[in-house]
């Protein structure tokens, strides 16, 4: 009679340490050029994995006085494996009248973070507006942006969106007055100002407009260029969007560029409004 022996080897494995790793946020806001202060008091700053909010990271309670916060990410010295956090700064009630400041990103690896502070500036619009127009054809039109009495409107006959979106630099002034106008006209709007929101939404929306017609003229001749009309209206850029991407979608054989700004035009053309602010326009501004 035979025996058969089964042998289990069991293996054992070191339990992860858990730890902390220790991020510094420098917040500061900026009401006059060049002279930003701390800003306090403002809390929280939102830490994501992807696009959503991680249980491994946290900014617990708002800046101090010197505008600073500390956030912490629960961590293994003996993972070695990298990930990659997004540190997304606050939109409340006491960063109204300010430009919220880009999403940041810092890697961790073990516990070793990749960056040991960051600085977010909260910019006033109207300073924002005037710096980002400074040197360029529509310096004039912004300089006193914001104040009492001004009520400029969007001018689609205007060559100064021409002039400006002639180099790659000034289409990417164009593409941030886009996002900004936008911004402010959102807010307005959350506000009931009726009238200004839809002053700063015609520029936004405007300015959509003109980087179509600049793409279409860049990168597929006059002809269709002509097909695309500038004005602050919504249903003109969805119907400029049509065009577009008709335009290419009829061509031959596309390009790596045709493809990509495609699929930027398809992506647009599914955004509903109130989002086109904080869209992406890379291949049809920048490309």
């Amino acid at each position: 009679m035979r025996t058969l022996v089964i042998s289990l080897v069991l293996a054992s494995a070191t339990p992860l340490v858990s730890a902390q790793a220790t991020l510094q946020l420098l917040v500061k806001q900026s009401a006059s050029p060049n002279t930003p202060r701390p800003f306090r008091d403002l809390g929280r700053f939102d830490i994501r994995l992807g696009n959503t909010s991680s249980s491994e990271g946290e900014c617990p309670g708002n800046t101090d006085t010197n505008g600073r916060v500390s956030c912490r990410f629960v961590c293994s010295p003996q993972d070695q494996s990298a990930r990659n956090f997004k540190i997304v700064p606050p939109r409340n009630e006491r960063t109204r009248g300010f430009t919220a400041p880009t999403t940041r990103e810092v890697s961790l690896q073990g516990c070793q973070l990749s960056v040991a502070e960051l600085e977010f500036v909260y910019v006033d619009f109207a300073v924002a507006l005037r710096e980002l127009t400074r040197g360029t054809p529509l310096e004039t039109q912004f300089a006193s942006a914001g104040t009492p009495g001004w009520n400029t409107k969007f001018d689609a006959a205007s060559k100064e969106w021409e002039q400006l979106g002639a180099t790659p630099a000034g289409r990417q002034k164009l593409d941030q007055l886009r996002a900004l106008t936008g911004e402010i006209a959102l807010e307005k709007a959350s506000d009931k100002e009726t009238a200004p929101a839809a002053l700063w939404d015609n520029f936004s929306v405007g300015i959509s407009n003109v980087l179509l017609k600049n793409s279409a003229l860049r990168l597929y001749g006059q002809n269709t260029a002509a097909q695309i009309k500038v004005s602050p209206s919504k249903a003109d850029f969805y119907r400029n969007l049509r065009v577009l991407g008709t335009h290419i979608e009829a061509k031959e054989s596309m390009t790596p560029l045709d493809a990509r700004v495609l699929t930027d035009v398809n992506k647009l053309s599914s955004t509903s409004s109130d989002k086109l602010p904080t869209a992406s326009f890379k291949s049809i501004a920048l490309d």
